[in-house]
């Protein structure tokens, strides 16, 4: 995948504190890492936030439960 380069400003502590949890100094992979979840988290609350909106029926649960949606492989392109 072609790549882009970017300058931003970041908390160090944060970076820090992500490439211990990564395990990588490598800053391009831990940027990518963070954008990638950031993209699956902000699907996940659009989609519970348009599952909610449905009116429920007998068979479903009254509040979407965004573990359902977890491990489902997200069309993000």
């Amino acid at each position: 995948m072609p790549k882009i380069k970017i300058s931003a400003t970041v908390d160090p502590a944060r970076l820090e504190r992500a490439k211990a949890l990564t395990g990588s100094d490598n800053v391009s992979e831990v940027v990518d890492r963070g954008l990638q979840a950031l993209i699956q988290d902000e699907l996940e609350r659009v989609h519970v936030a348009g599952y909610e909106c449905i009116p429920q029926s007998d068979e479903t649960v009254h509040r979407a439960d965004p573990s359902v949606w977890r491990d489902l492989p997200w069309d993000d392109e």
